[in-house]
C-alpha cells in the first residue's frame, strides 16, 4: 500500500514537472531559435577561427533542436511509468545550454590568451 502511494505521488509530481517543462520550452523555443540564428554573427570578429566558430554555432543550434527530443523522451517515459527518468529528461535543454555557455567562456579565455 505504501508503494502504490509513493508511486501515485511520484506520478503526480512527474506529471506536474513534465507539463511545466513542456510549457516553458514551448514558450522559449522561438527565442532559442533566434539565439541560434544570431550565433552566426560570431564570424563578425575577424580573429575568429572557422572551426571554433562553427563549433559554437553547432552548439547553439543544439539547444533548440533538443527541445523536441525532450518532449518525446519526457512523455514516452512518463507513459511507460519511468517517472525518475522522465524528470531527468526535462533537463536536457538546460544541460546543453550550460555546456554551450561553458564552452563559449572557455573559447573566449583561450582566444584572449593568444
Amino acid at each position: 500500500m505504501n508503494v502504490s502511494f509513493c508511486s501515485e505521488k511520484d506520478r503526480k509530481m512527474t506529471k506536474k514537472c513534465a507539463w511545466t517543462a513542456t510549457i516553458i520550452y514551448l514558450l522559449l523555443l522561438p527565442f532559442l531559435f533566434m539565439f541560434a540564428a544570431v550565433s552566426v554573427m560570431i564570424f563578425d570578429s575577424p580573429s575568429m577561427p572557422v572551426p571554433l566558430g562553427l563549433s559554437i554555432i553547432f552548439l547553439c543550434f543544439c539547444i533548440p533542436l533538443s527541445v523536441p527530443f525532450t518532449f518525446y523522451f519526457v512523455w514516452s517515459r512518463y507513459s511507460q511509468g519511468e517517472y525518475k527518468k522522465s524528470r531527468r529528461f526535462c533537463l536536457i535543454p538546460l544541460c546543453i545550454l550550460i555546456i554551450t555557455f561553458i564552452y563559449d567562456v572557455l573559447t573566449d579565455i583561450v582566444r584572449s590568451l593568444f
